[in-house]
């Protein structure tokens, strides 16, 4: 292979760092078009960040669009769903539901083992940040802390994030102690 004459000669470190700085490109313009409205700081090597953002935004979208009242659909995608059906059923059938209609993932911090089993939940998993939208993509909820897991390949709304939810739910309606479930 023949040089061109007029490129400078990197020598081994220059190289290193020209590669790392192309590496570091590639990863924010894979993680930048993934989710346009987010930010990833991957921190886990197990995961692929980009598509863990997208399948997270799906997830929470899918729980937090109360406009579609399909309760099986929303339990698939949260963890342990199964253990809060009657509650979430509650709440989704309530009139304080029918404002919400999505939800903006606003960042999504991957987490590690220790970040995870420090929140009590299994790795890999991720602390997310969103907003809970109504009628015309106005925040209802801005700037929340909720978290993801992913379970058998499948990002799903973690459970801790539902219950902290269905706790305001129980509150709003005056009912005492914890959702069942929960």
């Amino acid at each position: 292979m023949r040089r061109n004459a007029a490129a400078p000669r990197l020598g081994f470190g220059a190289r290193r760092g020209a590669i790392g700085v192309m590496a570091l490109l590639v990863t924010v313009g894979v993680t930048a078009g993934a989710c346009s409205s987010s930010n990833t700081a991957a921190t886990t090597t197990t995961v692929n960040a980009a598509t863990a953002e997208q399948d997270i935004a799906a997830a929470y979208c899918t729980v937090f669009n109360f406009q579609d009242k399909t309760v099986a659909t929303k339990i698939a995608v949260i963890q342990n769903g199964a253990t809060i059906t009657g509650s979430f059923s509650d709440a989704l059938n309530s009139s304080l539901s029918s404002a919400a209609t999505g939800s903006k993932i606003d960042t999504t911090d991957l987490l590690t083992s220790a970040q995870c089993t420090t929140q009590k939940l299994p790795s890999p998993c991720a602390k997310i940040t969103y907003d809970l939208l109504g009628a015309g993509g106005s925040s209802l909820l801005a700037a929340q802390t909720g978290y993801a897991v992913d379970v058998n390949g499948k990002w799903l709304v973690a459970h801790l994030t539902i219950c902290t939810l269905l706790g305001l739910f129980y509150n709003a309606e005056g009912k005492a102690g914890s959702p069942p479930g929960c």
